[in-house]
């Protein structure tokens, strides 16, 4: 947390805390049965970012449920996974209400992924010198780290540029292009058959970009790589699959965000509504902690948003 004391911006992955809310707390019921697992586990995560990072900007970005550009270009995109568990998604309109009602603001675009609106807001913040936390398991989003920005995982590790280095053989810059070449298992990217990890992190040592692979064709076989006769023809064979992949695992930077500065913007919290909903699924003890301190309200007191408001609940 020291190092994050000065103007931290907090970009949750929203669906990503769904699932492991979900799959957390999986077996959660309240009084009448239903399912409140996932409400729980996020409202839980969400209390523990406020209390451990104390960001001065937050905002929650989610995929919007309309078909994304990537599925246009390749309708197999993440067709391997299961659907949304029907637990899971109705507990989803809960959530986002209890989100609203604490006043964090929510963010989802038609036809673009929370990947491509988190990158973008990475990017536009970025350039003000915004020190930036995304919270995320999704490797995809490595390839957004600098300086700047950092990522913040399930197993509560901060990656920046050496986790990435030591984790993918490679560079932050580099990932979308090794992604492009391995492929990537769990969204259903293709890559390049027959090129493993080691041989992507040899080839993106000596060249910078799949484009620049492909203007040097002849050279990757002067690579200290087993086989690498082969892999002219390999990359030759299969470049539109090369392209395609890395259209697909390229998260986009530069969606147009209008009023920017608004979609940071906190709300007066509904403390009302809040605590009916904690009463509703039974949670006691998270009312309880909720009450004690509001988690977040050192984000907010210069607002006056809380000022004699303890005495009133």
């Amino acid at each position: 947390m020291k190092k994050y004391k000065k103007k931290l911006l907090i970009i949750v992955d929203g669906n990503n805390y769904l699932y492991r809310s979900y799959f957390a707390f999986k077996n959660l019921k309240n009084k009448k049965g239903e399912s409140v697992g996932a409400i729980y586990g996020f409202l839980i995560m969400l209390k523990k970012v406020f209390n451990e990072y104390n960001p001065t900007k937050i905002i929650i970005v989610f995929d919007h449920p309309k078909i994304n550009f990537r599925k246009k270009i390749y309708k197999n995109y993440k067709s391997n996974r299961p659907k949304i568990p029907k637990k899971l998604k109705k507990q989803i309109k809960t959530i986002t209400k209890i989100i609203k009602h604490i006043g964090i603001p929510i963010l989802k675009i038609p036809g673009f992924e929370a990947d491509d609106i988190i990158g973008t807001l990475s990017i536009i913040n970025n350039n003000s010198k915004q020190k930036i936390l995304i919270l995320t398991n999704d490797k995809d989003m490595t390839q957004l780290i600098n300086k700047n920005v950092k990522i913040l995982n399930s197993n509560e590790q901060i990656i920046g540029k050496k986790e990435v280095k030591k984790k993918y053989g490679v560079s932050p810059k580099l990932i979308k292009y090794f992604l492009a070449i391995v492929g990537d298992r769990s969204d259903n990217i293709p890559g390049i058959p027959g090129i493993g990890i080691k041989t992507a992190q040899k080839i993106l040592k000596v060249f910078k970009s799949l484009k620049e692979i492909y203007n040097n064709l002849e050279k990757l076989k002067f690579i200290n790589i087993r086989n690498s006769k082969k892999l002219e023809n390999i990359f030759k064979k299969n470049k539109k699959i090369a392209f395609l992949s890395y259209s697909l695992s390229k998260i986009k930077i530069n969606i147009k965000l209008k009023t920017l500065k608004k979609k940071f913007k906190l709300k007066k919290p509904n403390l009302k509504k809040i605590f009916e909903y904690f009463k509703k699924n039974d949670f006691k003890k998270l009312k309880k902690s909720f009450k004690k301190s509001y988690w977040f309200q050192n984000l907010l007191n210069k607002n006056n948003i809380y000022k004699n408001i303890k005495s009133k609940i």
